[in-house]
């Protein structure tokens, strides 16, 4: 077991905090997340469709800076970035956690998922590449929004950066993919870019209050045996001295046909879905790392075909997994997607509305003694 080190040896005061009392609590509890929680939402009666069905805001607060790069107000998603700031305020003052991933636009033709593979793109952003000052003019505007979260004193809110996430998919114009699909990008580049961007929010930009999030993809995980599971995960993998949290992004677990040619068994998705949290958990230990589900599908009727309750997805699919050995209990978070309207029969959707039937047994997830939301959370800036 290794000790654990942050990424950035001169963190602040609150966010060094975080880091310790992270590791600290590792393996006591999990911390339920959601993206954009109280940005997109069903509930007429509150901010947060997790406040209505539960009564209580997430443990983990999540959020995208995709279109910071182009200076943009708002976000990919249409959220003003002064409300990503006043969230992340919000959050901070309630004792909860905040997550920023990054869906950046492709820098050759700068366009979204449709424009997103253009080939050598990763490579003309490294040093040497013909785009890598605009790439630069990108962390810049990038590092000017981190450094503007503050709380209301003007004290940096610690914040945890997923950049570059699910690289092992070929969906996004930073994956080099997997090894059974690899794209023109190749692992030691997508490392060089993630290195490189470490290295200039901390060390030029002075972005002294991030700690960095690893997020594979695991649909292109090959899960054949142990020694396939861990070299898919770490295909790509910056470095130790880069990476504060082992992530995982796993819709494909959660979320399948029942019947169909693409029917899947759940009892088998239940147990990869245990052997790749045992994966992170032990990978986390054995490095002084944070394991996390960094994004997780919501556990809808597949999942609750793997019990005996057809309304109890959360509990007797997700939280078994979370509480199933030691490794598994060493992820700090789960987070879902957003709410998004026209997602609600999908299990991108993230977290049961009042009327849905899943309702009381997110309620029952959410309150487990394993669990954790922004009410329950012992002090973690202490």
């Amino acid at each position: 077991m290794t000790s654990a080190t942050p990424v950035d040896q001169q963190l602040t005061k609150r966010a060094s905090a975080l880091f310790d009392a992270l590791h600290r609590h590792t393996g006591e509890f999990a911390m339920f997340g959601h993206q954009g929680d109280t940005s997109t939402h069903h509930s007429a009666d509150a901010d947060s469709d997790t406040l209505a069905v539960t009564g209580s805001y997430p443990a983990v607060w999540g959020a995208d800076l995709g279109r910071i790069e182009l200076g943009w107000d708002e976000n990919i998603d249409h959220v003003p970035f002064v409300d990503i700031r006043n969230d992340a305020r919000r959050a901070s003052r309630m004792g909860a956690i905040v997550t920023f991933s990054w869906h950046s636009v492709n820098p050759i033709t700068e366009g979204g998922y449709g424009d997103n593979l253009a080939p050598g793109s990763v490579a003309a952003v490294l040093p040497g590449g013909e785009l890598h000052g605009k790439y630069l003019t990108w962390l810049d505007r990038l590092a000017d929004f981190l450094l503007s979260v503050r709380d209301d004193d003007g004290t940096p809110i610690p914040l945890i950066f997923r950049p570059f996430h699910e690289h092992t998919g070929d969906w996004f114009w930073w994956c080099p993919g997997s090894f059974a699909r690899p794209t023109d990008t190749t692992p030691e580049q997508f490392a060089e870019l993630w290195r490189m961007t470490v290295e200039y929010l901390r060390d030029e930009r002075d972005v002294h209050q991030v700690l960095y999030a690893y997020s594979p993809d695991r649909s292109r995980i090959d899960m054949t045996d142990d020694t396939t599971l861990e070299s898919g995960y770490l295909r790509g993998y910056p470095g130790d001295g880069y990476v504060d949290v082992l992530g995982l992004d796993d819709y494909w677990d959660i979320d399948q046909p029942l019947d169909g040619p693409d029917a899947a068994d759940p009892a088998e998705r239940h147990d990869k879905f245990v052997r790749i949290l045992t994966l992170i958990g032990r990978l986390g230990m054995e490095r002084g790392k944070l394991a996390a589900v960094t994004e997780v599908g919501s556990p809808r009727e597949f999942a609750a075909a793997f019990g005996d309750d057809p309304n109890a997805p959360w509990t007797t699919f997700m939280l078994s997994a979370a509480k199933a050995n030691e490794y598994t209990r060493r992820a700090l978070w789960y987070l879902p997607w957003c709410n998004f309207d026209g997602a609600e029969h999908t299990g991108a959707y993230g977290t049961p509305t009042v009327d849905s039937p899943y309702a009381e047994d997110f309620r029952r997830f959410v309150r487990d003694d394993f669990m954790r939301m922004a009410d329950t959370l012992p002090d973690m800036y202490a």
